[in-house]
């Protein structure tokens, strides 16, 4: 349970200085002498709680709160109270331990609240007091002099303390707020019951006006959907017609066009025919002149090398013949030689050392001869590197040639082209795609702005519609179907003056919508030209892109080119440098040769120096030998190069062979050919003369067709007139339903709908237009009745489960506190009893609650007639036993013993220290039996005009505040 821990004073009325008082959780007794300021605490007390009347704090302004000074003090600019509540049970809505609340006022009448330390509206501070079950004006609040008004109040506002400890207020707010939408539905059914008398009489009526009506409605419609029957009887009588004659059209038509795909196909084939004769003859005539005397003199030039080849072939074979012919007999005349040689030599030893000297000039003679072949192969790589260099020279020529057409290309290509280079030209490009995304996006904006201008013309157009409409409506009715009363001149005006307002209005907002509107269209229709003209310069910018990147491959294919150039003459210039050297290695071979015929001169001069016969013959033997040797030899490299020669001619002649076959199969191929392509030309020339006999067949045939539509198109025409008529007169029957049967019965129908027309009197036909109106009218009139009737029997509901509910909880506490009451007093006062009384038992709320007391002798006595001590004594009893059913955080009581004699302050005494265990209680008192029972007591006393205080705990310890 929250408790007061304690309250500080500061300049509120006689405490001028800082007061500060510490309250105990049990009894907590001030006294002190008359005027002191002991009240003084209990209405810091009040004020601090949030109380506004004055006069209940015993002042008769807000200064008057504010110390106002002594002889000996001066006066204070505010009075501030500051009260702190202890909040371990978690009473008050906050999480602090101890919560406090101060009030501030000040001399120019502002007002402050603060809790714990935060300023604070007073609304908020008296929620969270109210949280905490804490009211500045609560029952347990009893200030000096109010004890007996307990006693003295009236009945009702006694049951209605008995209603708030009951907790029953939230009841009654309820009760009140379901009476007063009671008495709003109330009202609003007696209003609207009314309304639904008037329109139920008025509905009866209409609705027998209504049913004659109806009934001339019917007949009316009926014998309009029987004459809109007929006429779409009639009506698609001529359409099946129309659609018979648009069949067979179809059909002819269908058939004319298969002959004229037909046509169209085989005039197709002649012409295809005939340019593949014309090709045929260009080929022939192409051919025959360029391609065939070309492959017969590549075949006249392959025969005639072939011819050569062989000649050759067979002339180095006989040679190779003979040469081997010849080796043999100088291989058998080698050996008589030498034995002939070797006769000689036995015949003529002295020849010894000219034989030496001969040996040595031969082997210089061989050397010689080396020197001189390896000239002859380099004579031969010289004549190779000739032949290297020539084709170079003719590769170069062609590479400089084909740079040269890469040029004029690229020059060809850029003649026409717009922009300088490939980044000019996607700048190019970029620009003009974002023109083209600007363009669409603002065509996009621009096409909403024209769909929502079309929205607001069509909305327009239909007020306009709408409001003609109306006016034409009104001058044909006579009651008004809004009000119910009649149509007369003026109102007849004021409705013409609205709907003429109206269209007006529309009309300008026509007028300007439509000039906006055309300028939205024109500015579209300019932009689409813009963007058309962004597509094409887009397609001019690719295609220009497309020129440079093959420019640009150009370029790529010329740059390879000059380097393959640039390659190939560094080739010539390393090929010409090697010639050179070559060159000047053969200059050597004339003297090379001379040397070789000296030494040949010389070994002949040593052969011829001999004396005798002898050694001529052996020298002649020995240098014919020699010579032999010699000859043999070259046969034999002969012999060796003539095979060499022989193989390459065999491979020359294999290679002519293979390509004289092969162009001697194309020349057969071509013959072939031109013979095929005669038997083509022939083939295709009969299928022209076949297909121009069909083709002539089925041009008359679709003439005849095509006749045939015309004549049929002229009947459509003739029945589409008719059926045009028709529809014409079908126009009035717009969306009528039909009624189904052949035309005779329908005919005679409608003349006895015609017939019971006539027979029916004078009808009012607005009964149909306003029925409808009125009924629906009536409709909702009578759902809010019953709307309103089923409300207010839930709010009938409602209210009676409150008070049973309210009926419950008072009588529960009133019973409690009746016992509670009744035991109390008899503590108090032995010479009776007391009790409450009921005023109205039927309905409790009707009346109070009285007290009763019946004293000795079973005499009952009136209230207002005990004496101040006795209505002491109830009251009390009555506040302990609701303190008891329903204790509170604190109590204050100021002076409640004033008027009771000693013997009963003591048993008020007694009884207050038997409640008082149970909760907080401060006390004002000069009753010795009820000071002695506290256990902190405050002494107060008046100094220079300012109050004091002074604390006394049981302990006997005492404080100076």
């Amino acid at each position: 349970m929250a408790y007061i821990k304690k309250m500080v004073m500061t300049g509120f009325k006689s405490f001028a200085r800082r007061t500060e008082i510490i309250f105990d959780e049990g009894i907590n007794v001030i006294v002190g002498p008359n005027g002191s300021g002991k009240s003084n605490i209990i209405d810091a007390l009040c004020f601090v709680l949030g109380r506004l009347s004055i006069k209940s704090m015993r002042a008769a302004k807000v200064r008057n709160m504010i110390f106002m000074g002594s002889k000996f003090a001066k006066p204070a600019h505010e009075a501030s109270v500051e009260i702190v509540f202890d909040n371990s049970d978690k009473k008050f809505a906050l999480d602090n331990l101890e919560i406090s609340i101060k009030r501030i006022v000040r001399t120019n009448g502002q007002g402050i609240y603060k809790l714990n330390g935060e300023t604070k509206t007073r609304t908020e501070i008296i929620e969270i007091l109210a949280h905490a079950g804490i009211d500045p004006y609560g029952f347990n609040l009893i200030l000096q002099g109010e004890i007996q008004s307990i006693v003295k109040m009236h009945p009702e506002e006694r049951r209605k303390i008995i209603e708030e400890v009951a907790g029953i207020s939230i009841y009654e707010s309820r009760k009140e707020k379901s009476l007063s939408e009671l008495e709003k539905t109330d009202a609003r059914l007696k209003e609207i019951g009314t309304i639904l008398r008037e329109r139920t009489a008025y509905l009866n009526n209409l609705e027998k006006e209504k049913s004659q009506a109806q009934k001339h409605k019917e007949l009316q419609t009926m014998g309009k959907r029987l004459r809109a029957s007929i006429i779409k009887k009639r009506l698609d009588d001529k359409v099946k017609e129309i659609e018979n004659i648009e069949k067979t059209i179809n059909e002819k038509s269908g058939q004319c066009n298969k002959i004229k795909e037909k046509v169209e196909k085989s005039q197709k084939e002649i012409d295809g025919l005939s340019e593949k004769i014309q090709q045929i003859n260009k080929h022939i005539q192409k051919a025959s002149g360029v391609e065939q005397g070309a492959l017969r003199d590549e075949i006249t030039e392959l025969k005639a090398g072939l011819e050569g080849l062989r000649a050759r072939r067979e002339g180095l074979e006989h040679r190779k013949e003979e040469t081997e012919k010849r080796i043999f007999e100088l291989a058998k005349q080698i050996p008589e030689l030498e034995s002939e040689v070797v006769g000689l030599r036995k015949q003529m030893p002295g020849l010894a050392r000219k034989a030496q000297e001969l040996k040595k000039k031969k082997e210089e003679l061989g050397e010689l001869e080396k020197e001189r072949r390896k000239i002859l192969t380099l004579k031969s790589s010289l004549e190779s590197f000739r032949e290297k260099i020539d084709d170079r020279q003719r590769q170069l020529g062609r590479a400089s040639a084909e740079s040269e057409s890469l040029v004029g290309q690229i020059e060809e290509i850029t003649k026409e082209l717009n922009y300088a280079n490939t980044s000019e030209c996607l700048e190019a490009l970029k620009k003009f795609k974002n023109s083209l995304d600007k363009g669409k996006e603002e065509v996009i904006e621009l096409r909403k702005k024209e769909i929502e201008n079309e929205k607001i013309i069509s909305v327009a157009e239909n007020e306009i519609k709408r409001n003609r409409e109306i006016r034409e409506k009104v001058e044909k009715i006579d009651v008004c179907p809004l009000c119910q009363s009649k149509m007369t001149e003026s109102h007849v005006m004021h409705v013409f003056g609205d709907c003429d307002g109206k269209i007006s209005a529309a009309g300008k907002r026509l007028e300007e919508i439509g000039e906006g509107l055309k300028e939205i269209r024109d500015k579209r229709v300019r932009l689409v030209k813009e963007i058309e003209e962004s597509e094409k310069q887009i397609y001019s910018c690719q295609k220009e892109l497309n020129v440079f990147r093959a420019v640009d491959e150009k370029k790529e294919l010329m740059k390879k080119s000059v380097e393959y150039e640039k390659v190939l003459k560094a080739e010539i210039k390393e090929l010409n440098e090697k010639r050179a050297g070559l060159e000047g290695k053969t200059g050597d071979l004339s003297l090379i040769e001379e040397k070789y015929q000296e030494k040949i001169l010389e070994i002949e001069e040593i052969s011829s120096r001999t004396e005798e016969d002898v050694d001529t013959t052996l020298l002649y033997k020995e240098r014919e030998i020699e010579k032999t040797k010699n000859i043999a030899s070259r046969a034999r490299e002969d012999l060796e190069e003539i095979k060499e020669q022989i193989k390459e001619f065999g491979d020359d002649i294999a290679r002519k062979e293979e390509a004289l076959e092969e162009h001697e199969l194309k020349e057969e191929e071509l013959e072939k050919r031109f013979k095929k392509m005669y038997a083509d030309r022939d083939n295709m020339q009969t299928q022209i003369q076949e297909e121009n006999i069909e083709l002539t067949k089925l041009q008359s045939e679709a003439r005849q067709i095509e006749e045939q539509v015309n004549y049929l198109k002229i009947g459509r025409a003739k029945f589409d007139g008719e059926r045009q008529t028709i529809e014409i007169d079908m126009e009035d029957y717009h969306e009528v339903e039909i009624v189904q049967g052949s035309l005779n019965y329908l005919e005679e129908r409608l003349e006895k709908t015609q017939e019971a027309l006539d027979n029916i009197g004078s009808i009012n036909m607005r009964a149909l237009e306003v029925y409808d109106e009125v009924k629906k009218e009536y409709d909702i009139v009578k759902g809010k009745v019953e709307t309103l009737e089923s409300e207010k029997g839930e709010i009938m509901k409602i209210i009676d489960e409150i008070d049973k509910k309210k009926y419950r909880a008072f009588m529960k506490t009133f019973k409690a506190i009746n016992e509670l009451f009744t035991r109390n007093f008899s503590k108090l006062y032995s010479k009776g009893a007391a009790y409450l009384e009921v005023e109205n038992a039927e309905n409790i709320f009707a009346g109070g609650v009285n007290i009763v007391v019946k004293l000795a002798k079973g005499k009952y006595f009136d209230i207002n007639s005990l004496s101040g001590g006795e209505k002491t004594l109830v009251a009390l009893s009555l506040l302990f036993a609701i303190q008891e059913f329903k204790p509170y955080q604190f109590y204050v009581l100021d002076e409640i013993d004033a008027a009771l004699d000693k013997r009963n302050s003591e048993r008020l005494a007694a009884l207050l220290n038997q409640y008082m265990k149970s909760g907080q209680y401060i006390v004002i008192s000069h009753n010795d039996a009820i000071i002695l029972n506290s256990q902190l007591l405050y002494g107060i006393s008046m100094h220079e005009g300012v109050s004091k205080i002074l604390s006394l705990h049981l302990d006997g310890e005492k404080k100076e505040n």
